[in-house]
């Protein structure tokens, strides 16, 4: 089956609320080795095949937290960021909170801010932290990727070791990995200008990989570049296990990616996206080696960051890719091969039970963590988009614990509720008697998620579709649905600065439906489009 033609069901579920009472002192390190700590706020038990998880809330009303990292020196220390700029430790022994760090050059809007954050995996002999961030600069947005000291508790002696990358207010990335040879691994989006994602001396659309002091290192694949691999769009997730660099990475309107990322490989992007597949790819694809990716997401899930689960603890996860998905309200669960290079199977957990999730990483005890990001900008601009559920939910953003629940435990606990709710909503007739529920059903598959189902747009974010000149005139709304749209737009008297994907992947007679739909509805009432536009149209753009 093609997989850029799947539609993903996805559901909602409800919970149930537990409270946990027991005082726990933070000078007495206490190893938790039972069911459970006081500060803990237990949701409800998942049962798998043999496993039956506990959930529960270890960290509340927090801002938009962008990047977990498991302290290698101290067991029950989880750092985590905030898109805000601030650096902070969570003792998961007594949920105490300390915020080491507020950086006060940070850029943060939209999706941009403080973004990747990664500790050295020997904290001990290499006590560094690294932070990669918004800045402005002669009023444009840059980011830079800045090492700081830890030492007595603190980050201190910041050192900026790459500095005025390119950014915009999207596509900015970005995750750090730090290998066991010293290493720096860092994932960057192509901040906008897809045409750089190409161009290997841009640092944009990239992976880099750098010393630890910011040099490069002379194994690189370009020589003096920092440049590992290219051709990516906005790669968010980012782990080392096994000797394999696995990345999530975001797709336009089609295939997000889970990939493994090697020294000089091409991802594609533009030019390719998910597989080489399509009609349009497959010159490029004869002309340029393409790196595939192991796993594409089509309609797209937004992935987040990621985290390799090798423990025994939860056996159904052993050997797998855990993956935070924003768009998806899930966590994806992808079973590995042995070798790690092949994905052999997908589940879906905690299907819409806590909303959007950045990130996920797995602890030294086999325990689970992740954090929501239902604070951020997209469901302020297109809260319709996640059904009943409303974002931000209580006490958002989180940081959420899955672990083994013990016998007694889970005998307390309830069952989580999975509810799937369909994507398709009752068939649509217009006035003419015409049914147009394919297009209604790609429209909410693909479009809904920025112009709201009901084609009202969102202000400052995405335009309407609602009597607008774009939708009126049929070949410029061919056009811009096939081809994309980038840059400044002006509608209805308000700027955007925006990036539409292209939608050329679908079908002629999806096309079709689809701007049918869009004519036909919101209040525009015009004609509709046929396959025999759509086929006239990208066969001119081939000639």
């Amino acid at each position: 089956m093609n997989l850029k033609h799947n539609i993903i069901k996805v559901g909602l579920g409800t919970y149930v609320l537990f409270l946990m009472l027991l005082n726990v002192s933070c000078s007495e390190r206490i190893k938790i080795v039972g069911e459970d700590t006081s500060y803990q706020e237990y949701l409800f038990k998942k049962t798998l095949e043999t496993s039956q998880l506990a959930v529960s809330v270890v960290a509340s009303n927090l801002d938009y937290p962008w990047d977990l990292c498991w302290d290698n020196f101290e067991e029950n220390i989880l750092w985590f960021t905030e898109i805000k700029g601030t650096v902070n430790q969570l003792n998961t022994d007594t949920g105490k909170i300390k915020t080491l760090l507020r950086l006060e050059d940070v850029l943060v809007k939209k999706s941009y801010g403080l973004l990747g954050f990664a500790i050295h995996p020997n904290m001990k002999l290499h006590p560094y932290v690294f932070l990669h961030y918004t800045y402005s600069k002669n009023d444009g947005i840059r980011s830079k990727l800045v090492k700081y000291n830890y030492d007595n508790g603190g980050l201190v002696s910041p050192k900026t070791i790459l500095e005025d990358i390119p950014g915009t207010t999207y596509h900015n990335g970005s995750r750090i990995v730090i290998s066991k040879e010293n290493k720096i691994f860092i994932s960057l989006g192509d901040a906008g200008r897809k045409e750089l994602a190409q161009n290997s001396s841009e640092m944009t659309g990239k992976v880099l990989r750098l010393n630890l002091d910011g040099t490069v290192p002379n194994d690189n694949p370009i020589k003096d570049s920092p440049v590992w691999s290219w051709g990516h769009r906005n790669p968010q997730g980012l782990v080392l296990a096994n000797g394999i660099l696995y990345s999530s990475e975001h797709g336009e309107a089609n295939d997000d990616e889970m990939n493994i990322i090697e020294a000089g490989g091409n991802y594609g992007w533009p030019d390719v996206t998910g597989y080489c597949n399509e009609p349009y790819e497959n010159s490029f694809c004869k002309d340029s080696i393409i790196v595939e990716p192991i796993k594409a997401w089509t309609p797209t899930i937004a992935p987040s960051g990621i985290a390799y689960y090798g423990s025994k603890t939860i056996p159904e996860w052993t050997n797998s890719i855990l993956v935070g998905s924003l768009k998806g309200t899930s966590l994806r669960v992808l079973k590995l091969s042995v070798d790690g290079t092949s994905v052999e199977g997908e589940t879906i957990a905690f299907n819409r039970q806590f909303g959007r999730i950045r990130d996920v990483i797995s602890a030294p005890n086999g325990d689970v963590y992740l954090c929501t990001s239902n604070k951020d900008w997209h469901p302020r601009a297109n809260p319709g988009f996640y059904s009943d559920t409303k974002l931000p939910m209580r006490n958002d953003d989180k940081i959420i614990r899955i672990h083994q629940a013990g016998k007694d435990l889970g005998n307390r606990l309830e069952e989580m509720k999975e509810k799937q709710t369909p994507l398709d909503k009752d068939t649509m007739v217009y006035k003419n008697g015409t049914v147009h529920n394919d297009g209604m059903f790609i429209y909410e598959n693909y479009c809904a998620s920025c112009h709201k189902a009901d084609g009202s747009g969102a202000e400052g974010f995405f335009p309407p579709l609602t009597k607008t000149e774009g939708v009126a005139d049929k070949d410029r709304l061919i056009r811009s649905v096939i081809n994309g749209v980038s840059g400044p737009l002006e509608v209805k008297g308000i700027s955007y600065n925006m990036d539409m994907p292209s939608f050329k992947f679908l079908t002629d007679k999806e096309l079709a439906d689809v701007l049918t739909y869009v004519r036909a509805s919101f209040g525009n009432n015009s004609s509709g489009v046929t396959e025999e536009e759509v086929a006239n149209y990208k066969s001119m753009l081939q000639n």
